[in-house]
């Protein structure tokens, strides 16, 4: 009985170390195992990955294909012999039959020999935890299955335009600025909860550039937030945040040579070149309204006389008059039964009227309506601007 427990035991540490009983046997030397991994972000998201883990030769292996979520890529080499990993600010790399690795940037034992099982890369359970930053590898006798929690994940989001590389964390939410063969310095904090990102540049005349930042997120994917960011010289000189619904038009960003930077309350009209402040719009008081609160406007179109303003509550995209503060919703100047199906058809989960604003000429408002009727027509229409009182 004493033998049998110290057997028992001696099994257990060995599974606890990354290895496995059966090292010594032909027979056994391969055996599929069940494993269970846990995830999570700076930013708060969390999940987890189950599926097959290998034993062989005594040692737990992993497939690699679990970074998949994390936000780390997986390439090979031409000889694809060698694979490489890299994330947010993480890298590591491991040759096929080679107990050597390197993780960011330090040569290593990996503690086994990576190997493909039906184009699958398996990698040394302790080793790829390790990388991951997780914690210990548990073996469960009960499951059969090898355990490891907290692995981190590394999600990132890069473009280079003129010369100059912007990256975002989308775990931290920090946003930097690279130059050259100079050292990556912060210029933003977007906040938690990035998603899927990408990024739009523009030069102004005046000399600045126009980074917008747009990240959708929510399932399906029913929210849109835009970070827009006005620099001179790679320096911050101005932004503004705004956040709507997917169904919602892109925030409008001139107005008569002027930049406009909306935070869904207030609208600020920015001289190109200096990044001066040259007029402030209150949009609650603009729309006529005292109640403010969870209630914020998208601006699609401002000219001096006129705005286009979808507020947050209803989704209608509204003509206002800016000095009477006369609002006229547009799907109403669309025919009766196409006004009507825009009404019935509004949705909680994806409101708007599926107009978008496509220019003007003199007082004419050239518009277009999305999706009408149950053939997904779209037809252009124009409202013309009331004379001025």
């Amino acid at each position: 009985m004493i033998r049998k427990l110290l057997l028992l035991s001696t099994v257990g540490l060995m599974l606890l170390s990354g290895s496995a009983p059966g090292a010594a046997s032909a027979k056994s030397s391969t055996e599929e195992v069940r494993y269970y991994v846990t995830y999570s972000s700076d930013s708060g998201i969390s999940g987890s990955s189950l599926g097959t883990a290998i034993i062989k030769n005594g040692v737990s292996y992993l497939p690699a294909n679990i970074v998949n979520s994390l936000g780390i890529e997986m390439t090979w080499d031409k000889t694809r012999t060698r694979a490489s990993f890299s994330g947010w600010e993480k890298s590591f790399a491991v040759r096929l039959g080679s107990t050597h690795g390197v993780l960011d940037n330090v040569s290593m034992d990996i503690g086994g020999t990576p190997f493909l099982v039906q184009d699958v890369l398996y990698l040394p359970a302790k080793f790829l935890v390790k990388a991951l930053e997780g914690g210990s590898v548990r073996w469960d006798a009960k499951t059969r299955s090898l355990l490891a929690n907290g692995l981190h994940m590394y999600r990132g989001y890069s473009e280079t335009y003129k010369g100059t590389r912007y990256s975002v964390s989308l775990d931290t939410g920090d946003l930097y600025i690279s130059t050259g063969k100079d050292s990556k310095r912060k210029l933003a904090h977007l906040g938690r909860g990035l998603d899927v990102v990408d990024f739009t540049f523009e030069n102004t005349p005046g000399g600045l550039t126009v980074l917008q930042v747009r990240n959708s997120y929510g399932e399906p994917h029913l929210y849109a937030e835009y970070y827009t960011y006005l620099l001179k010289n790679g320096a911050l000189l101005r932004q503004a945040h705004t956040d709507f619904h997917t169904t919602f038009d892109e925030p409008a960003l001139w107005s008569e040579g002027r930049l406009l930077l909306n935070d869904g309350q207030t609208l600020r009209l920015i001289e190109d070149g200096t990044g001066a402040v040259k007029e402030t719009i209150d949009l609650p008081k603009l729309m006529g309204t005292s109640v403010t609160r969870d209630v914020y406007y998208n601006v699609e179109a401002f000219y001096p006389d006129v705005a286009l303003i979808r507020p947050g509550d209803t989704a209608f995209l509204t003509a206002v008059d800016r000095s009477t503060g006369t609002q006229t919703l547009l799907y109403e100047q669309l025919p009766a039964a196409d006004s009507k199906w825009i009404l019935d058809q509004w949705d909680s989960m994806f409101p708007g009227d599926d107009l978008r604003f496509e220019g003007r000429n003199g007082n004419e408002l050239t518009i277009r309506a999305y999706n009408l009727g149950p053939e997904n027509k779209n037809i252009q229409f124009i409202y013309t601007l009331p004379a001025p009182q």
